[in-house]
């Protein structure tokens, strides 16, 4: 049995920076709000702190379904109880119910017998589970309309819904209601109908009248496709979205997230004795832009648009949507005070970075009160009939960002690197503090999704990071550099002339969005290489040089042992106490070494049963993760996915021995190095090694002070975070350690006192 160590957990403060896709308000209990989001799971908001609280921590590796919720549904009978369907891409698994009577404290779960991911196109939908008490109805993506009537145990498909990808249902007294893609029923480039509605307990559905559908020349899929909906007493309102020309999901392409939308509408139905009287169609302002939130309360209609390409607007209505009041348009409608640095308009061009805005909710508890999700966190009013309505990001816990690395450098002004997905990277000199705008040029536009950083250990301020070009275009791809312990950045000039085909493969990196590649520094901070990527990849023959610190790169050599140029990836490590000496990992496990400064690489002999993964992808493609020693000439730790490795390269025989630390059987996916006693010189004495696998059949963090002779377990089954990116320790602290997530932010974990 490994013993455990009580350990708390704290995320290091970033806010928001994902993508939340819905809310949820009780709709008699004042004090329940749910967000979902698309890649971190359910949030529940405390209305007491005023932040929101993740209900996903319990989530592990294992079983990652949780944390891409494509719907939840709340009980108006019984306000404890929340539903929530998740599921993963992987089109062979099955999607996950789970449920919860304590507002999120413990699951249980069924599996369906549909497929489910809210990481998927048409993520931004409305609600595709609806509830009442025990009864569920589940309007499934991609396989029709489902019914349970025991707390989702069992499930009977509604053999009489006509459609297969559906998009949001809802029951209103006898008045059952679902929104489609139009799949199953389109005639080559022309969707099917989206709305349908029944009045008889789903044994027959009618189509509802739909709003008059513009061409868009271009488009792939023509059509409308019913968003979302929301009724007051007397109406129904639903909104209506279409892809364009730049979709990038065609079959789903019909929402800000797949690119584009060419087209959108909002139509308001009357609530008759007989069922839904005529559709009028109340859009705002038509424009080819989709209209995909649309809420009613308080005598109040909300609508918003999807994909604007001047900015996306909220309009309010008091007259059910005969009149309308534009509240939020960029910074010249409504006005909007950012408590987040990186949100401020002069970090984001001078303007506002509201985008993806799919889910508006007014407040049924709190009139004045209204929330918005972005594509960056969600945001709030509490005058939303004010003149001007002012609106204020309200990201407090909410931290389900994509973490791709985490560095803790030994010593210098930054105390944690952080490399994330979207938004850059964070350089925090306090764990406590929320950042400036740290990964951003002199005029504070910023990098996004980096992919590595790294440094020379005795010039810790001496920092290189590998970083994608923003979507404005006002940064562009490549290696950014800073020397001042990220106080200020410039990106190095692209070393144009180095072969025709690395030409091309930098134009591209130069554009928006695009993978950068990896970095590694000589330990004396001269020589820089750069394994520019294609895609996810890093071929060998893309690997660059410089030894004048970036302003001149030419190709190095990498050979294989028959002394052939290697045709497959390989993946470039600095030692950190040799300057001459880089390493290199292969596709295959196989193993290079370059004793002359980066120029040459010749593959070696791995150790006897080290094995054969793939060390050359980036991004999250890459499940292994590799720590060079500080102070241990040679030294390399690696989490290979399949265990715990210790190599060590002699550079007198030029030969790499090495041995597993970890059983045969268990399993080891990312770690990072850290300070080995309290009090300890990190550079000159054993390390402490931290890192999350599986021993003895148990998944969780884990350290050796003593290179696998024994063991410590830092967590419970409520300390999981699911996905783990990335694992470094401490170098001036000892016991705390960093876990870069993929769905719960960045956290950092420290012995808990008794």
């Amino acid at each position: 049995m490994i013993p455990s160590l009580p350990y708390r957990y704290h995320h290091l403060p970033i806010g928001g920076g994902g993508y939340v896709t819905g809310f949820y308000f009780h709709p008699s209990d004042p004090d329940i709000l749910y967000c979902r989001t698309d890649i971190g799971g359910v949030y529940r908001f405390d209305y007491s702190a005023q932040q929101w609280i993740s209900l996903m921590d319990h989530v592990s590796w294992q079983d990652l379904r949780e944390t891409c919720p494509i719907s939840a549904a709340l009980d108006e009978g019984r306000p404890e109880r929340i539903y929530i369907v998740s599921g993963l891409w992987d089109p062979e698994s099955k999607g996950l119910l789970t449920l919860s009577d304590d507002r999120g404290e413990h699951f249980s779960a069924h599996e369906l017998p549909v497929y489910a991911h809210g990481n998927l196109h048409g993520r931004s939908a409305g609600e595709r589970l609806w509830a009442e008490g025990d009864q569920l109805y589940l309007a499934s993506q991609s396989d029709g309309l489902w019914r349970s009537d025991d707390a989702g145990a069992s499930w009977e498909k509604i053999s009489s819904f006509p459609e297969t990808a559906c998009t949001f249902v809802i029951k209103k007294g006898n008045l059952l209601l679902v929104g489609t893609e139009g799949i199953a029923l389109r005639k080559g480039d022309q969707r099917g109908h989206s709305l349908y509605a029944s009045l008889d307990g789903g044994h027959s559905f009618f189509p509802l009248p739909q709003p008059e559908y513009e061409y868009a020349e271009g488009s792939k899929l023509h059509g409308l496709v019913a968003q979302r909906c929301a009724f007051d007493e007397n109406d129904l309102y639903v909104s209506f979205s279409a892809n364009g020309p730049y979709s990038q999901n065609i079959q789903r392409g019909y929402a800000c997230d797949c690119g584009d939308c060419s087209a959108g509408r909002l139509a308001r139905y009357p609530l008759v004795p007989e069922g839904i009287g005529p559709m009028e169609d109340i859009t705002p302002e038509k424009g080819r832009w989709g209209y995909s939130a649309v809420d009613a309360r308080h005598g109040l209609l909300i609508t918003a648009t999807a994909h604007r390409m001047d900015g996306d607007a909220i309009y309010l209505s008091s007259d059910q949507g005969r009149s309308w009041r534009k509240i939020l348009h960029r910074l010249e409608a409504g006005r909007m005070d950012f408590r987040l640095p990186y949100m401020q308009p002069k970090n984001n061009g001078g303007g506002n970075l509201v985008h993806w805005m799919t889910d508006v909710k007014i407040d049924p508890h709190r009139p004045g009160t209204a929330w918005f999700n972005t594509g960056t966190g969600v945001f709030r009013t509490e005058n939303l009939t004010g003149d001007p309505v002012i609106w204020q990001d309200w990201c407090d816990g909410l931290e389900e960002t994509v973490h791709i690395g985490v560095y803790a450098p030994p010593g210098g002004r930054v105390q944690v690197m952080d490399i994330v997905g979207d938004l850059g990277g964070f350089a925090f000199t306090d764990v406590k503090k929320h950042c400036e705008n740290t990964f951003a040029d002199a005029e504070n536009n910023r990098w996004i999704t980096c992919l590595n950083a790294d440094w020379p250990d005795d010039q810790p301020d001496h920092i290189l990071v590998t970083a994608r070009g923003n979507w404005t275009g006002k940064t562009k791809g490549g290696l950014i550099q800073s020397l001042d312990g990220a106080k200020s950045w410039r990106r190095l000039p692209t070393p144009m002339g180095c072969g025709a085909d690395m030409d091309e493969l930098l134009q591209k990196i130069e554009q928006p969005n695009t993978n950068a590649g990896w970095a590694a520094v000589s330990a004396d901070g001269n020589t820089y290489l750069w394994a520019v990527a294609q895609r996810v990849m890093l071929y060998a023959r893309n690997l660059l040089v410089s030894h004048d610190k970036g302003q001149h790169f030419h190709r190095a050599r990498v050979l294989d042992q028959k002394g052939l140029p290697a045709q497959g990836m390989m993946k470039p490590i600095a030692d950190r106490c040799l300057p001459r000496i880089f390493y290199g990992f292969g596709d295959q496990g196989e193993l290079f070494v370059s004793t002359d400064s980066g120029d040459t690489f010749r593959e070696k002999q791995p150790p006897e049963g080290f094995p054969k993964v793939n060390f050359g992808l980036v991004d999250c493609a890459d499940q292994t993760e590799i720590r060079a020693a500080s102070g241990q000439p040679g030294d390399l730790y690696i989490a290979t996915g399949e265990g715990l490795w210790k190599l060590h390269y002699d550079e007198a025989t030029d030969c790499f021995s090495g041995r597993r630390l970890t059983k045969p059987g268990d399993r080891a996916f990312c770690i990072g190095l850290g300070l080995g006693r309290p009090g300890g010189e990190y550079a000159k004495e054993p390390k402490a090694l931290y890192f999350n696998g599986i021993l003895g059949g148990a998944y969780g963090f884990y350290r050796t002070l003593d290179e696998g002779k024994t063991y410590q377990r830092l967590n419970h089954e409520k300390q999981m975070y699911g996905r783990i990116h990335s694992i470094d320790g401490d170098k001036r602290i000892f016991g705390r350690f960093y876990l870069a997530t993929g769905s719960s932010g960045l956290l950092y974990g420290e012995r808990e006192e008794t």
